[in-house]
């Protein structure tokens, strides 16, 4: 009886290990754990059909753990280079250790603010918009609630609204399908200002103003829904 129950007691699931082992080591990669998983699972099969294995004194018991600890290594190697070989490179290390300061100082140039106008082009507020296009306020205020010219915020809560939009005193036809498709202003605008394989190189702003507007939509919608997949 005491036999058949230290047999049982030696039996382990592979799934019950490996959740045992997640929860021990939770940052563990996934292979690792599955493998370790399985290496205590033979080990605990093979030492259950050995029902004379008695562990006597710590003797005994380092023997067995450097046995089952070898033979661990060896079955991972082994694991590891028929599920995924990978080539291991040695990188170039952290490099110069630097002050604080200096740290702080080269962070500021990486991350220098920059200006709306470097990657929207020329801006205007209402006023300008106004005394260049002859375009009332109120009016612009309705264009953009209705989303047909896009306005971009500058600070927290002013509209500067980009000027190439215009023509004639009006927006360009086809900015309204651009902003439905597009996940916001900036997005839609920045877009319509890089050069497009599928419009031949030119860019989006440019074959709206060549009145290519259905072109130009279909182009939109299924770039905006590729990026939001």
């Amino acid at each position: 009886m005491e036999a058949m129950m230290g047999e049982a007691a030696l039996s382990m699931d592979v799934e019950e290990v490996g959740a045992v082992l997640r929860e021990r080591h939770p940052r563990a990669p996934a292979a690792e754990i599955n493998a370790m998983a399985r290496i205590v699972s033979i080990a605990v099969d093979v030492m259950s059909g050995l029902p004379a294995l008695r562990l006597r004194g710590a003797a005994h018991e380092y023997k067995l753990r450097a046995a089952l600890e070898q033979a661990a290594r060896q079955f991972m190697s082994t694991s590891a280079a028929d599920d995924a070989p990978v080539e291991r490179t040695k990188g170039s290390g952290l490099g110069e250790v630097i002050s604080l300061d200096e740290g702080r100082a080269r962070l500021a140039t990486y991350t220098a603010p920059k200006a709306i106008e470097d990657w929207a082009g020329p801006l205007g507020g209402a006023s300008d918009i106004e005394a260049q296009f002859g375009v009332k306020r109120t009016t612009l205020s309705t264009w953009y609630r209705q989303g047909a010219v896009i306005g971009l915020l500058r600070g927290q809560r002013k509209l500067a609204y980009p000027l190439e939009q215009f023509i004639d005193g009006r927006p360009l036809q086809g900015i309204a399908d651009i902003l439905a498709a597009a996940p916001d202003p900036r997005s839609a605008w920045l877009w319509m200002r890089q050069p497009h394989a599928a419009l031949g190189g030119r860019t989006p702003l440019a074959a709206l103003r060549a009145s290519k507007q259905d072109e130009v939509r279909v182009i939109a919608r299924r770039d905006f829904d590729r990026e939001t997949d």
